[in-house]
């Protein structure tokens, strides 16, 4: 299971970097080299994957033809990535590929454990599983969202066409590495001074980056916020050095890269108009009119037709191109998402200005709250103390240096954007590149004290900043346990860290696919059914159709069977039904299964004892 789970991310990882290679061309700075053409073949893939979904031959055989075909014509391209590998092995740079492996491993390990974050079992890995069980992409209906960017799960479908579900969080790793990597070759080209060594902004920057724990976290879990933070990291890179080299390759990859954002998720779109704007209204040296809007046309057009499959797939579906969003102007059904408050429809008797001071001040506080006040975000793991510690000098550098004032007024941007959302840290995190980078250049004047003590003052300082993250992966392991390595350690993991998991366990060995399941507020099983699964916040089988008003048992009964739905599963977190389960529920509903923290029914055909 590991071992093929680990092939499968080393071949998409491989294949991307020749599909990249003959795309991009040779690209002259170290790690760029193969970091951006394997960022750009992945974003390529996750398109591939789409064409081949919406003519329903995303399935093994046609997959396998093209990764065929890409090495075929990449065979040049393998000749020269032999020469780079063997010379990455050669002294003294096998030091440092040996200490990148150490201290990258954790990481990697921890993505090895099964999937139990709550929205990657929601829906991003069942979208995955419905992307391979179809063979195309269907509108999922019985999800919490049917249809969505899903850039992102097409290339856990991609790797999962053939390898389990521990190959989608070895995506997740390879995107945040490759982040890392970008934030490295960034580092290094934008801080740097006369005398200084060229590489050490670009460790101190990807130490930052990686000593996050949310990093670390989101880099082992079936969550998509570590593609979201590629596309837009090297979105920003390319459109950085098209701005300064002039070349035109730079632009169609910015164009691309932040097109893919958009197609991981909605608030990709936040990077793809700033760098459009940058793009059209940007100050650029010897540049006229003319040029300004051919480049503008190009990044449209590029931006378009990486958008265009994705949005118009799902504008097809739903009439609603950021479905299930914005309910009270598109028909979005079902899945309008009345239960989570937007920035965009307030509560009346709050005003425009106390609003937007509201936010000014959660701006304010978010760097403390994110480290130590989580509860206001999600109770997700925290971001790095690093960030909050150097902020002061950031800001203060930022006076006079027009590079921090650009990475820290994005940030505080994007922030802001995030803060109209349900409050999760998670949404914060495309911000830490340019955080990890604006830290580097801020701190690395600091450490100016002659080559050699620069050296080893610039090293300390890398790991003390690598440590928080790094410190994270064995915390962990030491809560996780051991390792899953076969298949009833597997289910005993789930079993101890899922209490429902147990009760859809007994389904999925009963009936296997047979069944139709609503279940009463264990809408993160949905993954782990083999069967439908119903029940959720919102859509067709929601809480707030399926309770209000009930009548007794057989009236659930009924209003479960037009829903399609022959089990029902009830959990034990004092959200029970509105009446006993007692003698008279059980007219209707035979007990199947019961444990301490689920029962679960079937529907009886009639009310019959």
């Amino acid at each position: 299971m590991i071992a093929a789970s680990v092939l499968a991310v080393l071949v998409l990882a491989v294949t991307a970097l020749v599909l990249g290679r003959l795309l991009t061309g040779e690209l002259e700075r170290p790690v760029e080299r193969w970091a951006v053409p394997m960022a750009c073949g992945l974003a390529v893939l996750a398109h591939l994957g789409l064409l081949l979904g919406l003519v329903g031959l995303l399935r093994p055989a046609p997959m396998l033809a093209v990764l065929a075909a890409i090495h075929l014509l990449g065979i040049p391209v393998w000749r020269g990535l032999w020469g780079m590998l063997w010379g990455m092995m050669t002294a003294p740079r096998w030091r440092h590929v040996v200490l990148a492996v150490a201290g990258l491993l954790p990481f990697f390990l921890l993505a090895l454990y099964p999937p139990t974050a709550f929205d990657a079992t929601l829906y991003h890995l069942p979208f995955a599983r419905g992307f391979v069980e179809s063979g195309g992409v269907p509108f999922l209906a019985d999800l919490r969202f049917p249809v969505f960017p899903q850039a992102n799960e097409m290339l856990f479908a991609l790797v999962m066409l053939f390898a389990p579900d521990l190959a989608a969080h070895g995506v997740q790793w390879l995107l945040t590495m490759l982040t890392a990597a970008l934030v490295w070759a960034w580092g290094r080209d934008a801080f740097v001074s006369p005398g200084d060594d060229h590489a050490a902004a670009g460790w101190l920057a990807a130490a930052v980056f990686l000593g996050a724990p949310i990093v670390a976290h989101l880099a082992s879990s079936g969550y998509i916020e570590a593609g979201l933070t590629l596309f837009a990291t090297a979105a920003l890179y390319a459109v950085r050095r098209w701005r300064d080299s002039g070349e035109r390759r730079w632009l169609v990859l910015s164009a691309l890269f932040a097109a893919t954002a958009a197609d991981v998720k909605y608030l990709g779109l936040f990077f793809l108009g700033v760098i459009g704007l940058t793009v059209l209204l940007g100050r650029f040296p010897e540049r006229g009119t003319r040029a300004r809007w051919v480049s503008a046309l190009l990044f449209s057009a590029v931006a378009a037709a990486a958008l265009a499959p994705w949005y118009g797939r799902i504008y097809a579906w739903t009439g609603d191109p950021v479905f299930p969003f914005f309910p009270r102007v598109f028909d979005v059904g079902d899945w309008a998402p009345i239960r989570f408050r937007s920035f965009l429809t307030p509560k009346q008797e709050v005003t425009p200005g106390a609003l937007l001071g509201k936010r000014l001040f959660d701006l304010v506080r978010l760097p403390w709250d994110v480290v130590f006040n989580r509860a206001r975000y999600g109770v997700q793991p925290p971001f790095s103390p690093v960030y909050l510690a150097a902020l002061p000098i950031a800001l203060l550098a930022a006076v006079r240096d027009s590079r921090q004032r650009r990475l820290l007024a994005l940030a505080a941007v994007y922030a802001f954007a995030c803060l109209a959302l349900p409050a999760d840290s998670r949404y914060l995190v495309p911000a830490t590149p340019l955080l990890s980078l604006s830290t580097a250049g801020a701190v690395l004047p600091w450490l100016r004290r002659g080559p050699r003590r620069q050296a080893v003052l610039t090293a300390g300082l890398c790991v003390a900043c690598f440590l928080p993250g790094w410190l994270y992966t064995f915390y962990r392991f030491h809560r996780q346990g051991p390792l899953p390595l076969t298949h009833d350690q597997r289910e005993a993991y789930l079993a101890r860290w899922q209490p429902v998991y147990p009760a859809i366990a007994y389904l999925n060995r009963v009936l296997g696919s047979g069944y139709a399941l609503w279940a009463l507020h264990a809408e993160n099983m949905t993954y782990y059914a083999k069967g439908r699964f119903l029940g959720d916040w919102i859509g067709p089988g929601r809480f707030d159709r399926m309770l209000p008003g009930l009548r007794g048992p057989e009236d659930l009964h009924g209003r479960l069977r037009r829903l399609g739905a022959d089990h029902l599963l009830t959990t034990h977190q004092g959200l029970d039904l509105p009446f006993p389960e007692d003698a008279a529920f059980r007219r209707w509903f035979q007990p199947v299964y019961a444990d301490p923290n689920a029962h679960v029914y079937r529907l009886k055909k009639s009310g019959l004892r």
